[in-house]
C-alpha cells in the first residue's frame, strides 16, 4: 500500500554554490557513508542525492522536520539508489507503518529531480 510521495527538484547551480560558499553545507546535508561515495563524482550527483532527500521527508510526510538531513540516506546498492532511514526519520517511518521508500533520481544540465514513494 502506498503510504506517501514525494518529488523535488533542484538547480544544480544552488547546490554548487552552497558547496563553494559553506564547507559545512556537506556535514549539514550528507552522511558520511554518503560522502564517501559521492567522492569524485560530478555535482549532479551532489545535487541528485538533496533532491532524493527533500522527496523522501514530503514522502514521510513532514518535510525535513523533527529530524536531521543525514537521518535520510541515499547510497547505491547494485548501482541504484536506495533509502536508509536512520534515527528520527525512520522512528517516524515506523509511526506511519511505512516498510520501504522506493527512490528514482535524475538529472539534465541544470536541474536534479527526485521521485519517491513511501510503501507500507
Amino acid at each position: 500500500m502506498i503510504i506517501g510521495v514525494g518529488v523535488d527538484i533542484v538547480e544544480i547551480k544552488r547546490i554548487e554554490r552552497a558547496i563553494e560558499r559553506n564547507k559545512r553545507f556537506l556535514l549539514k546535508i550528507y552522511s558520511e557513508r554518503e560522502l564517501e561515495e559521492l567522492k569524485g563524482k560530478n555535482i549532479e550527483s551532489y545535487a541528485g542525492y538533496f533532491s532524493a532527500k527533500e522527496a523522501v521527508s514530503k514522502a514521510l510526510g513532514t518535510g525535513i522536520l523533527n529530524f536531521k538531513w543525514t537521518d535520510i540516506e541515499i547510497i547505491k546498492e547494485n548501482s541504484a539508489p536506495k533509502v536508509v532511514l536512520n534515527n528520527n526519520a525512520k522512528k517516524i517511518a515506523e509511526q506511519k507503518g511505512i516498510k520501504r521508500i522506493h527512490i528514482s533520481i535524475s538529472h539534465s544540465r541544470e536541474y536534479a529531480t527526485a521521485f519517491a514513494v513511501a510503501e507500507g
